[in-house]
């Protein structure tokens, strides 16, 4: 016998992810991936396998930031590695102008 009106996996999924934005984690993922971009040589960018690693953050958060992140133009795609292919992000000159101001929003909240 089944229990009425079980959620499905996408309505757990979605309550998950309304969690983790609610509690902030979301934005200080967003924010560790644009660091770990912005300290790379320019013309450098980072797979999004190589950011979970690098990181310590599963790739499925990774790759939901990154997208995140893409649709906001402040990462994009700069080519690929390796077979199978996998796409190297970097960071866009609005995404630098966006680091730059929330860091310097958090400085001058904490002076």
């Amino acid at each position: 016998m089944t229990a009425l009106a079980q959620p499905t996996s996408n309505e757990v999924k979605r309550e998950g992810l309304d969690h983790a934005r609610r509690a902030g984690r979301t934005a200080l993922q967003q924010g560790r991936i644009l660091r770990h971009l912005y300290w790379l040589a320019e013309g450098q960018g980072s797979t999004r396998q190589d950011m979970a690693e690098a990181l310590g953050l599963a790739l499925s958060s990774v790759c939901g930031r990154c997208a995140e992140l893409a649709d906001l133009e402040l990462i994009a795609p700069i080519g690929t590695v390796g077979k199978p292919a996998r796409q190297v992000l970097g960071i866009t000159e609005k995404g630098i102008d966006h680091l730059l101001a929330v860091m310097e929003d958090d400085q001058g909240s904490s002076a």
